[in-house]
């Protein structure tokens, strides 16, 4: 293998900067999907909440 990858320490100001960079938007997207989550649920038992309209008879149903 050719390939020649620089080491990089872990304390290097760089690579916790990205560490911190990711770990916002982890929580970030972690937050969302709670809240998608969250309103979903809540839709959900709206919906359920809501009484089922039966179908009316149309007038020619009803001549029959």
């Amino acid at each position: 293998m050719n390939s020649k990858s620089k080491f990089t320490p872990p304390s290097d100001s760089a690579r916790q900067a990205e560490a911190a960079k990711t770990s916002r938007l982890r929580a970030l997207r972690l937050a969302k999907e709670a809240e998608d989550k969250e309103t979903a649920a809540r839709e959900a038992a709206v919906a359920a909440a809501q009484p089922k309209r039966r179908r009316a008879r149309t007038a020619a149903a009803a001549e029959t």
